[in-house]
């Protein structure tokens, strides 16, 4: 080999791995996928890793194991529609006129103007989807299709499904149209159970979905809502269960305030068999993601749209129990606001549990800061992005900072309207008709059983004055 060659052979050379790095260097990063899981009705407690013993739920253990989980994370409100809302926006739910979960024949609905979470992955190439539970209008120009959804399925117009049984439709008369009907599932197998079938589409879409974009999936379980319909099998399994753990008895009640009644324990085997489904298709979904390569660089979020349904105004108490948080959906007190939230990016994240408070809003600048998208400040007003604290850094002041609920409607909890604030270690309630204010300091009582309202009045007034100022410039 001559001299001139070997000069050539190691010019070339040179050049190649000079244009490779120049190739790599100049390439842009590959963004994460996003797999929103907003699961509805499931509490605080309703899963093992937070501390339910009747409740089996593995998949979504390893999952919240896998990532950053939340010990102190809140849902926008106590109820449904509200909490979608500020998901979907950003803001708390009183900017945008949704105060209660959304009745049918009303036209309060999501705003057109504002720009959700879907429109804003959108614009920057993202392919996204909606499945499932959406609850922020009726109409057909209400729907996430118009709301930077490109990509929806089995939405229908109201809070709950139909039935959880194919064909998700309720019985009726003739073919007069009914809001809770599931759409899109008319080739479901007779008595074919939804949460499975839901979870099969959502299947379908990752593996038709353009590979040459990165998606956005929301994911709206209908589960674990009323009706309490379980699969069929299952219960039996936690009949047994209940007879073993809790021997003879009927199940204990908890007094609520305003004569209503929360469950005193988590032993009802129809819910217990809803929530280990759940868990099951969850394991489906990421089951789906390994096989077709994408776990690694998704951002799975798991959380819940308010805390379980466990009291009511009827005399009987609800499905589950989320002591010792107290009461439940539909309340401004722990159990009706705390939720399970974990979000998950092998190749991102590492694991760990972040006991710094989080919010429902704060979930669209997260995202958006996670992925590498331009923050929206002007949108998102309401949420903090949380992405250094799930990067492993401080929280500093998010320790310390304001977390307030507005719900002036009574609701079938027993809830009369009442108001909260979080500051710290300390949370105050509101009752807005009768005036009447609840002092509890969380770090020594977090199951709000003892109003220190009277021992500390000052402490309590200056709450309640911070409240009602942005209950003021909130509201609509």
């Amino acid at each position: 080999m001559t001299r001139v060659f070997r000069f050539r052979v190691l010019v070339a050379v040179c050049v190649l791995l000079f244009a490779t790095g120049r190739t790599r260097a100049d390439e842009k990063p590959v963004r994460p996928n996003v797999l929103v899981f907003l699961i509805d009705d499931l509490g605080g407690r309703d899963i093992a890793v937070d501390g339910s013993t009747f409740h089996e739920t593995p998949h979504i253990d390893a999952l919240a194991r896998s990532g950053v989980r939340f010990t102190d994370f809140y849902s926008a409100h106590p109820v449904c529609s509200p909490t979608r809302a500020a998901l979907m926006t950003g803001k708390v739910p009183q900017r945008l006129g949704i105060t209660d979960w959304i009745h049918a024949g009303t036209t309060v609905a999501l705003p057109a103007a504002e720009e959700t979470l879907g429109e804003a992955f959108q614009s920057h190439g993202y392919q996204t989807a909606y499945f499932g539970k959406w609850h922020l209008g009726e109409s057909d120009a209400d729907f996430p299709k118009h709301h930077g959804f490109e990509w929806t399925r089995c939405v229908n117009r109201g809070g709950q499904p139909a039935s959880y049984y194919a064909p998700f439709r309720r019985p009726r008369k003739g073919d007069e149209p009914n809001g809770l009907d599931v759409p899109d599932l008319a080739d479901a197998p007779q008595d074919a159970y939804l949460t499975d079938v839901l979870t099969g589409r959502a299947i379908e879409f990752l593996r038709q979905r353009d590979a040459a974009r990165p998606f956005l999936l929301c994911f709206g379980h209908y589960a674990v809502h009323t009706p309490i319909q379980p699969p069929k099998g299952l219960p039996a399994k936690y009949q047994e269960k209940r007879a073993k753990t809790f021997r003879a008895g009927e199940t204990p009640t908890v007094p609520a305030p305003f004569d209503a009644v929360s469950r005193g324990r988590q032993d009802n085997p129809d819910y217990a068999a809803m929530v280990e489904n759940l868990d099951t298709n969850i394991g489906r979904m990421i089951a789906a993601l390994g096989e077709l390569k994408l776990r690694e660089n998704t951002i799975v979020v798991f959380t819940s749209d308010n805390g379980g349904l466990c009291t009511l105004a009827r005399g009987k108490p609800g499905p589950t129990c989320n002591l010792p948080l107290r009461s439940g959906k539909g309340w401004t007190y722990e159990g009706g606001i705390r939720i399970a939230t974990s979000i998950s990016w092998p190749a991102g994240l590492k694991p760990a549990v972040a006991n710094v408070q989080g919010y429902t809003a704060d979930l669209y600048p997260t995202l958006l800061e996670l992925c590498g998208l331009p923050l929206r400040p002007g949108q998102h007003r309401d949420g903090v992005s949380l992405a250094d604290v799930l990067r492993g850094g401080e929280p500093g002041p998010l320790r310390e900072r304001d977390l307030a609920w507005y719900y002036p409607h009574e609701h079938g909890s027993g809830h009369k309207p009442s108001a909260a604030i979080r500051s710290g270690r300390w949370k105050l309630v509101h009752f807005l008709g009768s005036g009447r204010s609840e002092l509890f300091d969380l770090e020594n009582d977090p199951g709000e059983t003892t109003d220190l309202s009277a021992i500390d009045p000052n402490g309590a007034a200056r709450l309640e004055e911070r409240l009602k100022s942005w209950i003021a410039e909130t509201t609509r």
